[in-house]
């Protein structure tokens, strides 16, 4: 079988050991790059053992397996970043075929103490990150000689400008097992009241606890969107807001840097609370007023995140998956 100038000769099987109906932006991800690459003519499958999640769409159940039989040399197991409980054996456990790690979050990665020993002695053969700082990371961390990025997708078709209104959506559940951001979101909200108090009756809406297409709609329907990134690899949830027309305003979390800039959005440090509060007054007041630098911005937000589209990221998944028979 032929693709892209590619020899496939083996599935890819992605693992998903995580509960059957959690969902998360990792998970998420995997998903969408399994249908990306069944879509161009890859043989995939979703190993994960309890069965179809509840949540899954329909064009994704002809991925999943709840066993996988008749392993050969060329079936490439694609492993996440968090090896504990069974991932933890099976990684170490030599198996047929190849495994890679698709490695969304580096600083998850780091607490299970890998090295470049330890992956070769594994039989590792390739370590995938969502970006390219995340992937450099890897490499001066690990000492690893090559990671390449497979970033996430972010849909235009659901995530999409609609009738706008003076309000801010608010992202701030990231690394909740560390207490999270939700009090400086909070903090934030009461200090933009106590100096700009023209601005009190902006409403806030937190996103955390959301179905995905609900985020999408007040995304769409929103001005601004606090984005509260802490260590992120790349920081998605910033994207889908750009695409969906909202200036963003809050910290890229490190992997954002990939994107963020001065002209697309109001990026500061986590501790320069006072500066993001400026930041949301400003980016409220331009869009009050209909601001052509603020309309500006917002495209150029918008332009930031068309290089994840899914048929950007379908492309670069099959070079990179194609490249690993090679």
């Amino acid at each position: 079988m032929e693709n892209g100038g590619y020899r496939l000769v083996g599935r890819i099987i992605f693992l998903n050991c995580f509960p059957r109906d959690l969902v998360s932006g990792g998970i998420k991800t995997m998903y969408r790059h399994a249908l990306l690459l069944r879509q161009a003519g890859f043989h995939v499958q979703v190993l994960q053992a309890e069965g179809v999640p509840s949540w899954l769409g329909k064009e994704m159940h002809p991925l999943m397996c709840e066993t996988v039989t008749n392993l050969t040399r060329q079936d490439i197991f694609v492993f996440p970043e968090v090896l504990r409980e069974w991932y933890a054996d099976m990684i170490s456990t030599p198996m047929i075929g190849q495994k890679v790690i698709f490695c969304q979050n580096p600083y998850y990665f780091f607490t299970y103490g890998p090295s470049a020993q330890k992956l070769a002695e594994w039989g590792v053969t390739q370590v995938l990150a969502p970006g390219i700082g995340a992937a450099h990371m890897l490499q001066r961390v690990l000492g690893l000689e090559n990671v390449q990025v497979t970033p996430p997708v972010v849909d235009g078709n659901l995530f999409r400008p609609r009738q706008k209104k003076l309000q801010v959506v608010c992202a701030e559940w990231k690394w909740p097992q560390q207490g999270g951001l939700p009090r400086h979101a909070v903090l934030i909200q009461d200090m933009l009241k106590l100096k700009y108090p023209q601005f009190s009756s902006v409403p806030w809406v937190p996103l955390q606890e959301r179905k995905e297409e609900e985020v999408a709609a007040l995304m769409g329907e929103s001005a601004v969107c606090l984005s509260l990134g802490r260590l992120e690899a790349l920081g998605i949830t910033a994207l889908e807001a750009m695409a969906a027309g909202c200036l963003v305003v809050g910290c890229h979390g490190g992997g954002g840097s990939d994107y963020a800039t001065s002209q697309n959005g109001f990026w500061h440090s986590p501790e320069d609370v006072e500066g993001m509060v400026d930041s949301l007054a400003m980016a409220l007041e331009g869009c009050a007023s209909g601001s052509g630098v603020i309309r500006k911005m917002v495209a150029q937000g918008q332009a930031a995140a068309q290089p994840y589209a899914p048929d950007k990221v379908s492309m670069r998944l099959q070079q990179v998956y194609g490249q690993l028979w090679g």
